[in-house]
């Protein structure tokens, strides 16, 4: 709190999970900032079945010493520079933009001004009106039409004195776009033995985003490669005219059904349960943190399965030990769980996705999907973006643990950010997206885990008829190095080098939370 009363920031510093008959120790570490004044921290109690009590609760403040390495660890630049890391060919703009978090930078070295250059296209740029504590987006307008390749882009910021402050380089890759498939009307799905969603005959994968809420929102996303959005509405009337944009620019839609039956719903499916960019029923959101029993869920289950719609149902869940309880109610399970910065990072998605990824046993009868991030949780003030390589290796990691659908939680706060307004963040899924089109029909496959000989970097290998992929990924924020075993050769995809020989396979090198994708033999 700061001396005016007013809060800093609310934040959520341990969730404890019951235990039964027993004492169990706790702790959490958490930093306050220059400008607090008041420290108010609150042990809440809920869905209590029993009783419980706290006992030799205290705050202890940590050595000096210690505190500054902790701090060390977890610190970010407060001044985070947004490049367009993909473009498509022929495109004739481009989006860049910034992020200054004020509370978090030395009042000498505030920037005055950003600048975006790419030399090789004669783009230069520069915003000398530096906002803070917000995310911001300009457009370049190009001289000619983008050319397929690579360019180097240079951003950089300057005090009032005109000093440079911080910079940074990145590299611009322009693709083709690639000529994604028509996918609507939806007239049939069902999910496979090894847990693919299959729609119309042809198995697909789900790599979809929340909070679409505009016709030009679904422009862009289908533009961006997307195939599917999370679709909810108030009223019957708004919910049809939702599916409308979305079937305009042929993207599947999730339907989010907020926990109605009865009456309710029968109106609401009288007018949607025929759209033709429908592939799923969502029934809730969440349902164990809300403490939602599955017989709470079943009346609704049972009004949608009589309804004989052809189209699964699907339930959200933030907690990953949660989908086999609710095994009963759902044909699709998402996971979410939104780790960065704070919370494990890509390393913590790894045991996430095989954790949830254990309760689908071989043969299947229902489909393991997850949710992951792009978007910052308030435990970071900088509000600092994910990044592309981020972005990228999450999505990897989730596949390499046998993940079958890629939801991307795009929640946007009041007054911070759209992701389409954060281009470092949404020109990756041009690529990510192309990438996915590419390798889908591997994925598919046979899937088997490579043991690379370094706990840091996670493989699997996926065989489709006489040929194969393996997607390598490095969870650590370091570059490390890693053996695929039984590799006799690996050609590198989408711009990776070809991986080196070594003895009983290959050899690759990872900057840190990157991905790899090679053919191999």
């Amino acid at each position: 709190v700061r001396d005016n009363g007013r809060s800093i920031r609310y934040a959520n510093i341990a969730v404890l999970k019951p235990v039964t008959l027993d004492f169990e120790n706790h702790s959490n570490i958490f930093m306050t900032t220059a400008n607090c004044k008041t420290l108010q921290v609150y042990y809440i109690l809920d869905r209590i079945d029993g009783e419980v009590s706290f006992r030799n609760l205290r705050l202890e403040e940590i050595p000096k010493e210690e505190a500054e390495k902790l701090i060390a660890a977890s610190r970010v630049e407060p001044v985070f520079f947004s490049s367009p890391v993909y473009a498509y060919t022929g495109e004739k703009t481009l989006d860049w933009g910034y992020r200054v978090a004020k509370l978090f930078i030395d009042p000498a070295k505030m920037p005055a001004k950003v600048t975006f250059d790419i030399p090789e296209l004669g783009v230069s740029a520069e915003d000398t009106k530096v906002a803070t504590d917000k995310h911001v987006c300009h457009t370049v307008q190009l001289a000619s039409p983008l050319a397929k390749g690579s360019y180097k882009v240079s951003m950089k910021a300057f005090d009032a004195k005109d000093t440079e402050v911080l910079s940074d380089s990145f590299t611009l890759k322009v693709i083709d776009r690639p000529d994604y498939a028509k996918r609507l009307p939806v007239k049939s799905v069902s999910i496979d033995a090894d847990g693919n969603t299959v729609i119309n005959g042809k198995k697909t994968l789900m790599h979809g985003l929340y909070h679409v809420y505009s016709p030009q929102e679904a422009v862009d996303i289908n533009y961006a490669g997307f195939n599917a959005i999370i679709a909810w509405a108030p009223t019957p009337e708004k919910y049809k005219k939702m599916l409308n944009f979305a079937a305009d620019n042929d993207l599947y839609s999730d339907c989010v059904l907020k926990f109605i039956s009865g009456e309710k719903l029968d109106k609401l499916m009288a007018e949607i349960k025929d759209h033709p960019s429908v592939v799923s029923w969502d029934i809730v959101d969440e349902p164990a943190i809300r403490n939602i029993k599955p017989h709470r869920l079943m009346p609704c289950v049972n009004q949608l399965r009589s309804y004989n719609t052809g189209r699964p149902l699907r339930i959200s869940f933030s907690d990953p030990t949660a989908p086999p309880d609710y095994r009963e109610c759902y044909d699709i399970a998402a996971v979410h769980k939104y780790p960065i910065p704070f919370g494990g990072g890509v390393k913590a998605f790894d045991q996430y996705t095989r954790l949830v990824n254990s309760y689908f046993p071989m043969p299947r009868k229902n489909s393991p999907h997850f949710t992951l991030q792009i978007w910052i949780s308030g435990h970071d003030n900088t509000r600092r973006p994910i990044t592309s390589d981020q972005i990228r290796t999450q999505a990897y990691v989730a596949l390499i643990n046998g993940i079958k659908g890629l939801w991307w939680y795009s929640f946007r706060e009041k007054g911070s950010w759209d992701v389409r307004t954060v281009p470092g963040m949404w020109s990756t899924f041009k690529g990510l997206n192309a990438e996915l089109f590419e390798i889908e029909k591997y994925i598919f496959g046979k899937r088997t885990i490579l043991n690379t000989g370094n706990p840091e970097v996670i493989a699997a290998k996926f065989e489709l008829d006489n040929s194969s992929i393996v997607i390598v990924a490095n969870l650590s924020k370091t570059v490390q190095k890693a053996v695929l075993p039984g590799i006799a050769e690996g050609k590198g995809l989408f711009g990776a080098a070809d991986a080196a020989k070594a003895d009983g396979g290959v050899a690759v090198e990872l900057p840190g939370e990157n991905t790899k994708i090679f053919e191999v033999k």
